[in-house]
């Protein structure tokens, strides 16, 4: 076995490790959810609302992938900046559309019924 051959199992090692790492964090985040709060005991807060913020393993993989290849970019943040910038132009479309239809109607324009009584 050649060293580029070790250093390349050996990546594939930890990112397999990552893996089975997240496999036991959802686990635990299952578990937890139903357990850890936040706030009063009168209003109790679950402390995560997402998976992703108990265990990012995109991030891991980014970081294990920028050590082993030079060029690596990472995805996750780049992807997340990505997707909201085009989520935000899609509805942004298609609110010109709608308003363009005439299904939106100004604020200023709508009843006192149509506003809810505002």
């Amino acid at each position: 076995m050649t060293f580029n051959e070790y250093l390349i199992r050996l990546e594939a090692f930890q990112l397999k490790t990552i893996k089975r790492n997240e496999e036991l964090a959802y686990q635990a985040w299952l578990n937890q959810q139903v357990q850890a709060t936040t706030g009063s005991s009168k209003n109790p807060k679950p402390k995560f609302r997402k998976f992703d913020q108990f265990f990012d393993a995109n991030e891991m993989i980014d970081e294990i992938r920028g050590n082993f290849e030079p060029d690596y970019k990472a995805k996750s943040k780049q992807n997340t900046l990505q997707d909201n910038e085009s989520l935000f132009a899609e509805r942004l479309k298609e609110f010109k559309k709608l308003k363009k239809q005439g299904k939106i109607i100004p604020w200023n324009m709508r009843t006192k019924k149509e506003r809810g009584g505002f």
